[in-house]
């Protein structure tokens, strides 16, 4: 299918006979016979006579001019012609004006990009009632499970059952630990006896994607990038601004350049880029502000075609980019004096928030560790949560500093020894520039064809695990890495609202993307049996709790404790060997005595929260609203909502009116071929 649309407006038919003030109709009057056409030769194509009579018709033109001889078109004729096809008022056509308006090369810019059309969205759009029947039904066999489980643990042997579940349950947490206790101190004898080699010079890009962020918070993660001991590395920042405009222009201390042009985003509309590259604080970024909202996934995806290897599937206005990127813009902000090895490429790029706070040499570990992987294709950080001034004992914090810990040390890391880490953080991740990246892109930007909302859910919803996902299905010899060293903080929601509202968006993601690593493409078995076990223990999330009453009631009644002693020793391993890394890894024994209080603070309220977050997930299967976004601790929740409730809304009427506009609501609807991109697009600063 063609990205562009392919068929140009039906063309006016023949207009009738404009009269006179005599009242007779006013014919052209006849050519002389120089300007006679010649008929056409039987062998001569509809196709080379078109182009002969272009040069015929300049040549008359030519020649009127030269005798002095007007146009024999009606002036009717000339007004209709312009009517139907609009001359671009953004930029002058550089050749004659085709009769197919609609082709890449009708009209041209003055810096030499072709105007296209509106793009045409080959994805498959879901209706209401579509979705609503697949949750209806998605819901209805989590209950149906649940109650199933419930009632075979009340009438069957429930004793069996429940300790059986019990294990189930910790299974995966119990073989991640016996891979980290293997994996780590076998790493550590390793590297006694062979230590690591040097890392060569590595470029790296440093992507920094911005809606909500301040310009403040913005200008000290720049500031933060360039203080983060590099060593011999080096790195060019770009800052995309995702539809709300920074006053960060006025900050360059030195412009290489600075421009605007077309684009086509992943939402399929046109839109335009407003760029510019130059040094800022004495780093080189390059700034790229979106005219209109598009997501974050449309910022990554921008960056990695203009930076990483490049997908088969881009938009023309982003190959077009893409090229005078590489050719004008990066060469001038790699050019250093006495440097013996010339720019050829970036070696990784790195992803990171405005909002976040990366601590000294997190770069420089995450390229290195890349470096030395020959099979690497990302790594990631560890994510601590940030404590505001103030909020340093905040409940929310203390709860969720334990979930980030235990998540990291005790499953991540065990995935990291495997090199196949599922989900990697959008605020700390080094990503190779490797052509399987391409394939990743192409995976990660795809429209959904499918009629199946679980497709849509993951495709259009998720950003880190979908895009780690499209990068471990490259290939099951390609490694993700975890590089505990590197640390980033984050700021966490401090209401329950924000948090489910977050937690929402990302159990969402990590639960329906687990069907996909369970049956997708050039997954690993390990992989595919951690998957399963993760469905399972979110589906029958309301049958935990009632499993865990059973055990209690069980515990007095039957059991006897020295007879589920192994049992227990089992089940509280994973436990055990978070204790041990708060004394083996330095940034946990900082925070020790945090996150022993977050540990009581989740053993009272976590069953509550599951319940509630699970809940969220399943009644808003086919949602692909983000939700609450760029809420910190010391910005409130209301106000930040209410401003977003009012920006959909104003986003809202205009699109109902560009809808009203394209059907004729309004007036004479607007061929869909001949919408031009907006007076920024085309224009040079």
């Amino acid at each position: 299918m063609s990205y562009y649309q392919p068929t140009p407006p039906s063309r006016p038919g023949p207009l009738p006979p404009r009269p006179s003030r005599t009242g007779r109709p006013l014919t052209p009057p006849k050519q002389s016979h120089q300007f006679q056409s010649q008929p056409r030769s039987q062998s001569q194509s509809p196709r080379h006579d078109h182009h002969g009579q272009q040069q015929q018709q300049q040549q008359q033109q030519q020649h009127r001019q030269q005798q002095g001889v007007r146009s024999t078109t009606p002036d009717s004729i000339v007004r209709r012609s312009e009517e139907y096809y609009p001359r671009p008022r953004t930029a002058s056509p550089t050749s004659i004006r085709p009769k197919d308006p609609t082709s890449a090369s009708a009209f041209t810019t003055d810096y030499g990009w072709p105007i296209l059309g509106e793009p045409l969205n080959p994805g498959k759009k879901l209706t209401v009632r579509a979705i609503t029947t697949q949750r209806v039904l998605f819901i209805l066999a989590v209950i149906m499970i649940n109650v199933g489980l419930a009632m075979a643990a009340v009438f069957g042997n429930t004793r069996g059952m429940i300790l059986a579940f019990i294990v189930f349950f910790k299974a995966k947490d119990c073989i991640c630990v016996i891979i980290s206790i293997f994996g780590f101190f076998g790493k550590a004898i390793y590297r006694y006896f062979r230590p690591r080699p040097e890392s060569p010079r590595q470029w790296i890009l440093s992507l920094i994607p911005t809606y909500n962020e301040s310009e403040e918070q913005i200008l000290k993660c720049i500031a933060s990038l360039r203080d983060n001991d590099l060593g011999k590395h080096r790195q060019v920042m770009v800052v995309i601004m995702d539809g709300k405009p920074k006053e960060l222009w006025s900050q360059m201390s030195r412009v290489v350049c600075e421009y605007q042009r077309p684009y086509h985003n992943l939402k399929y509309k046109s839109g335009s880029l407003r760029i510019a590259a130059g040094w800022i604080n004495d780093a080189p970024v390059i700034l790229i502000e979106k005219a209109k909202n598009c997501g974050k996934k449309d910022s990554l995806v921008l960056c990695h075609d203009l930076f990483n290897f490049p997908r088969d599937n881009m938009p023309l206005y982003t190959k077009l980019l893409r090229e005078d990127m590489w050719n004008n813009v990066l060469p001038a902000l790699t050019k250093l004096e006495g440097e013996e090895q010339p720019f050829t490429g970036f070696n990784g790029v790195f992803c990171t928030d405005a909002d976040s706070k990366l601590h000294k040499g997190c770069l420089r570990l995450l390229a290195e560790a890349l470096s030395r992987d020959e099979k690497a294709i990302a790594a990631a950080g560890t994510v601590f949560v940030e404590l505001e001034p103030g909020y340093e004992w905040s409940f929310w914090n203390l709860y969720q500093q334990f979930q980030y810990t235990f998540g990291q040390f005790v499953r991540r890391r065990a995935e990291g020894y495997i090199g196949k880490v599922t989900c990697l953080p959008g605020c700390v991740t080094m990503i190779a520039v490797r052509k399987e990246m391409a394939g990743a892109i192409q995976k990660y930007a795809n429209p959904v064809t499918s009629k199946l909302v679980l497709h849509h859910q993951v495709q259009n919803l998720g950003t880190d695990r979908r895009l780690t996902y499209a990068m471990l299905s490259q290939g099951n010899e390609l490694h993700t890495l975890f590089v505990p060293e590197a640390v980033s903080e984050t700021v966490a929601p401090q209401s329950l609202k924000h948090y489910l509202s977050q937690r929402r968006r990302w159990g969402s993601n990590a639960y329906f993307n687990n069907y996909f690593y369970l049956g997708g493409e050039k997954q690993s078995p390990i992989i595919r049996v951690a998957a399963a076990i993760d469905i399972a223990r979110q589906t029958f999330v309301y049958y935990r709790i009632m499993n865990t009453v059973f055990f209690i009631k069980a515990l007095v009644d039957h059991f006897s404790l020295w007879d589920i002693l192994p049992m227990l020793i089992v089940g509280q391993l994973p436990l055990v060997w978070y204790a041990i890394c708060l004394f083996l890894e330095p940034e946990l024994r900082k925070r020790m005595f945090k996150l022993v209080l977050g540990f009581l603070i989740n053993k009272l309220v976590s069953p509550f929260l599951a319940i509630m977050v699970f809940t969220e997930v399943a009644f808003n299967l086919g949602n692909n609203v983000w939700g609450l976004s760029g809420i910190t601790a010391s910005s409130p929740p209301s106000t930040a909502h209410s401003q977003e409730i009012r920006e959909n809304k104003e986003a809202g009427k205009l699109a109902d009116a560009e809808e009203g506009l394209a059907k004729g609501v309004f007036g004479p609807p607007i061929p869909q071929s001949y919408q031009r991109p907006s007076s920024r697009a085309a224009s040079v600063l």
